[in-house]
């Protein structure tokens, strides 16, 4: 998917690399997709004050037969009801639609069914890490790569850690080909590595202090809408 929504393509020139705040986002990612699917009870769409369309995804069995499409740059017919209501309760305007921003982006890269899932009221708190985390690795395809050449092979390899020197590591091997991981300042490249490693520990990959690994025992529901798209299970470590 083209522009700036959906998942990143691996073979994209250049990365996306604007993970810099929030960590995983799994609270603010399953309010706003209870917004587009309509569980907020504001019924299955409408159109705002200024014509934004905000049509939902319907949570019945219409439509399911495109339940394993990415949602795309729709989601954002709910971003500026979202940040105007300021249902994330963040106190600053900026901040706000800093965090709302980001969070979209990411939804962007989940299917239909994902998006379902994550909005139901009696999700299990562990999908909702899981599909975050799918989310945060399908729209930034650096994250994915690390998750899967560097998380899950050190876990299939029995290491027992994921440090920040692996992080470094794996950083300067994909510079050869992505010069903007050069470009980045110190302090954006801090940010980066700080933020992927404590949505690592929110999403239950890793143990906050020592960096221990810590297998994924996904649920059978996760699971199952998860097979649609078979490559999301390289993102964690399991085998």
């Amino acid at each position: 998917m083209t522009g700036s929504y959906g998942s990143e393509s691996p073979n994209r020139e250049r990365y996306r690399l604007s993970f810099t705040v929030g960590g995983l986002l799994a609270p603010q990612g399953r309010i706003i997709a209870s917004f587009f699917v309509g569980n907020d009870g504001a019924g299955n769409g409408s159109v705002t004050g200024d014509g934004e369309d905000t049509t939902r995804i319907p949570n019945s069995a219409v439509g399911r037969s495109s339940a394993g499409r990415e949602v795309g740059e729709r989601v954002t017919r709910i971003r500026r009801r979202v940040i105007d209501e300021n249902v994330l309760a963040i106190r600053t305007e900026s901040a706000n639609a800093r965090i709302v921003s980001e969070v979209v982006k990411r939804l962007s890269a989940l299917t239909e069914a994902e998006i379902r899932h994550l909005a139901e009221d009696d999700v299990p708190a562990a999908d909702v890490q899981a599909l975050m985390w799918v989310a945060m690795c399908r729209y930034y395809a650096v994250v994915g790569e690390f998750a899967s050449e560097v998380l899950r092979d050190r876990y299939l390899m029995g290491a027992m850690t994921v440090s920040r020197e692996d992080y470094d590591r794996f950083i300067l091997s994909k510079s050869m080909w992505h010069s903007e991981l050069e470009e980045l300042s110190d302090s954006t490249a801090r940010k980066l590595r700080s933020n992927l490693f404590k949505a690592m520990v929110e999403a239950g990959l890793l143990e906050k202090d020592s960096d221990t690994l810590l297998p994924s025992l996904l649920g059978r529901t996760v699971t199952d809408i998860l097979k649609e798209r078979p490559e999301s299970f390289r993102f964690f470590p399991m085998r």
